[in-house]
């Protein structure tokens, strides 16, 4: 027994010296380095998640068990070489790398809202859960990998995570307006346009001339009339610089900007993102913004005039009542939802930068662009006021990263935001400044030891006791110094709806919102924490068998463009053979038009319908238009609409122009809908299809600032 493991050692020991097992590995290493970077790619997305986290959690398991599978695999190299020599076992691996991009982008679009809409026209999130984990455990199995998670407990957790995440997501879509749902109760295309738009300036393409063109609304100085009756507060802010005046009889509020001294790419991006800005108007509580102007000797930009001014300067002035407070949170928290499904931070959340218009409804304001021009951005007081309301790992500012074995910047992440916006409900609750007594250092200092403000109650009635109990837990919730495992804006959201709900019930509806300063005994003491110093959680065959290799998908559909079309066929066939759902469309493009091969349009068809209903917008689109170009098969108007529609919300651009004229002239015999068809014509144009930018050009529609 010791003579044969002796033997198998030198064995082993005389294949690696003559290179016999790295011949034999040699096909498998661009495929392990391509799921490794996979891996490391749904980390990362994993880190943004904003929606469905049990069932990312889930998936997250699986994506934890194929990485330490992969790992084993690299250092036990020379025991797997029989499974290198087998030609399934390459293709299995093959299969594998599918399954893990399947799975980052299932992760991408249940996880964000403006992703989220292919699941309420398609297919449900447990049928693609339920497809994604049968063929993960499948590959599993066929290298031979061990699964912690292939077991009934698994499957337990993951039942669990489906019924409660599907759950709170119907309860949170049911529930948020706020220009997120639109009037067919559907999540607002809108969200997507302002995404596309937000995408075009982050990452302009220099051969885009249009972004220049990406300009706010221009407002004449003489439609800006002054108010017939004059107030107390018709200029205010810094040197009372914000003025009140009437457009189209709606108060504004109008703001100095300085265009003029900023170089044309700054002055282009701050025109962008007013641009933007615009846009959110949709939002009832979002800062409506009219458009830039020109008064008082000045270029000013246009909102709509707050009543109360900020929700700072109303809580100096009054107590708030407490079941008014919690209605404000909810809508402050619905009007972030809505920036952050448009993927837009605002990075300087707190009551300051709440405006309260008429009927006390918060409208989140002060973004990036809409400050003060004039205003010092080095200013120290600046930086030790966000401090406040600063998550901790920006006050870290780096954190060590294991790949690079060095330290490297934190970025503003949506997580960061919840943080902040914790701070703000614990501002509006107390009705004062986090920290006001404390420097920088000492702040830093104090929520980096994982302490935060103090949270203490005065005294109240029964019903105001829970509700403040219940305002404390989200509050907390929203302060763990992990970002993992702090609150999602959803699961706030739905907190705060339930305190509503079940404390401003229609009889508090009569009772004073503002009561005189000091009325309410808030925290029992009505002091800071800074005032009380920081108080306060077998046998080797020689012979290599060597196994046909199958080039990557990537390479063959970048063969097709170079006109290789022998070399990208072959790809394609292999490809869909291993039933990859993106190499079928392929296929059935080749059957469709006979490309190095004889054609045959109803297998092309099939093959469509297949890669189509696995939500590939481009076999959507061509699914669509065979029904129309196959003269054999009777034109079935309903399915058409069905699956361009599909493509066009899967961001196809030829999807999203040709329903655009569909619904914007009425052909097909639907009925007409100019709105809609001008919203995808838009999207069209953003996604630079230019007979989208043709119709919008002759129809007189600017794509950027339109509505």
């Amino acid at each position: 027994m010791g003579n044969q493991a002796t033997e198998g050692s030198n064995l082993n020991i005389a294949k690696i010296t003559l290179g016999v097992v790295g011949e034999v590995v040699k096909p498998f290493v661009p495929l392990i380095d391509a799921v490794t970077l996979v891996i490391e790619e749904i980390i990362k997305v994993y880190e943004t998640v904003q929606y469905n986290k049990k069932i990312c959690n889930s998936l997250m398991d699986r994506v934890d068990a194929a990485g330490t599978a992969i790992k084993t695999l690299k250092r036990r190299q020379t025991e797997n070489e029989q499974n290198f020599r087998n030609k399934e076992y390459y293709k299995s691996f093959i299969r594998f790398i599918e399954i893990m991009k399947r799975i980052k982008n299932f992760i991408i679009d249940v996880s964000t809202l403006n992703k989220y809409q292919k699941f309420v026209h398609s297919s449900s999130v447990k049928d693609g859960f339920d497809s994604l984990t049968k063929d993960f455990d499948v590959v599993m199995t066929e290298l031979h990998f061990t699964m912690a998670v292939a077991n009934e407990e698994q499957r337990m957790i993951d039942q669990f995570a489906l019924e409660s995440d599907i759950a709170d997501m119907t309860k949170f879509l049911e529930k948020i307006g706020g220009g997120i749902i639109d009037q067919n109760q559907k999540i607002n295309i809108l969200l997507h346009e302002v995404s596309l738009m937000k995408e075009k300036l982050d990452h302009p393409d220099s051969s885009d001339n249009n972004i220049k063109n990406i300009k706010a609304d221009e407002i004449k100085s003489t439609d800006l009339m002054d108010p017939i009756v004059s107030k107390e507060k018709d200029r205010r802010g810094n040197n009372r610089q914000v003025i009140r005046k009437i457009y189209k009889n709606f108060e504004v509020a109008c703001k100095p900007i300085d265009l003029q001294n900023n170089d044309p790419k700054e002055t282009a991006k701050i025109q962008g993102q007013l641009a933007i800005l615009g846009k959110l108007r949709e939002s009832p509580n979002i800062i409506r913004f009219y458009g830039l102007s020109y008064t008082e000797n000045s270029d000013v930009m246009v909102f709509e005039w707050a009543d109360y001014g900020s929700l700072k300067e109303l809580y100096c002035q009054y107590d708030i009542a407490w079941h008014r407070k919690v209605k404000i949170a909810l809508d402050i928290c619905r009007g972030l939802a809505f920036l952050h499904s448009c993927d837009i931070l605002h990075h300087d959340i707190r009551c300051e930068h709440i405006m309260m218009v008429t009927g006390l409804i918060p409208k989140i304001a002060e973004f990036k662009y809409s400050r003060m021009a004039r205003s010092p951005t080095t200013d120290m007081k600046g930086v030790t006021d966000i401090t406040r309301w600063m998550a901790p790992e920006k006050l870290r500012d780096s954190t060590y990263s294991d790949s690079t074995k060095k330290h490297v910047h934190v970025p503003y992440t949506f997580k960061c935001e919840i943080f902040s916006f914790g701070m703000l409900l614990w501002e509006l609750v107390f009705e004062k400044i986090p920290y006001e007594k404390w420097n920088i250092l000492k702040i830093k200092e104090h929520v980096l030891a994982g302490n935060r403000e103090k949270i203490t109650w005065g005294k109240a009635p029964p019903d105001v006791q829970k509700l403040q109990k219940g305002l404390a837990k989200i509050i907390v919730s929203a302060w763990e110094d992990d970002p993992a495992i702090r609150a999602s804006l959803q699961n706030i959201f739905i907190n705060l709806d339930h305190l509503v709900d079940e404390y401003c019930t229609p009889d508090k509806e009569t009772d004073v919102i503002l009561l005189p300063d000091k009325t309410l005994d808030l925290d029992g003491s009505a002091v800071s924490i800074s005032d009380e110093s920081g108080l306060d959680l077998p046998d080797m065959d020689f012979n290599i068998d060597k196994i046909p290799q199958i080039i990557p998908l990537e390479e063959g559909i970048a063969a097709h463009w170079k006109k290789e079309h022998a070399k990208a066929w072959k790809c394609f066939l292999a490809h869909a053979d291993l039933k990859n759902t993106t190499a079928k469309y392929w296929k059935g493009i080749y059957l469709w038009e006979g490309i190095e091969v004889e054609k045959d349009r109803k297998q092309a068809c099939e093959l469509f319908k297949e890669a189509a209903d696995d939500e590939i917008a481009e076999a959507q689109l061509s699914y669509a238009f065979s029904l129309v170009n196959d003269p054999t098969v009777e034109f079935d108007r309903e399915t058409f609409l069905k699956y361009i529609t599909k493509a066009a919300n899967n961001n196809n651009s030829t999807a999203q122009f040709s329903l655009g004229e569909v619904y914007l002239y009425g052909k097909l015999n639907q009925k007409k809908d100019e709105k809609l068809g001008k919203k995808y014509l838009r999207l069209a144009a953003l996604n630079n299809q230019p007979k989208a930018k043709e119709v919008l050009q002759k129809l007189g529609i600017n794509v950027y600032t339109d509505n």
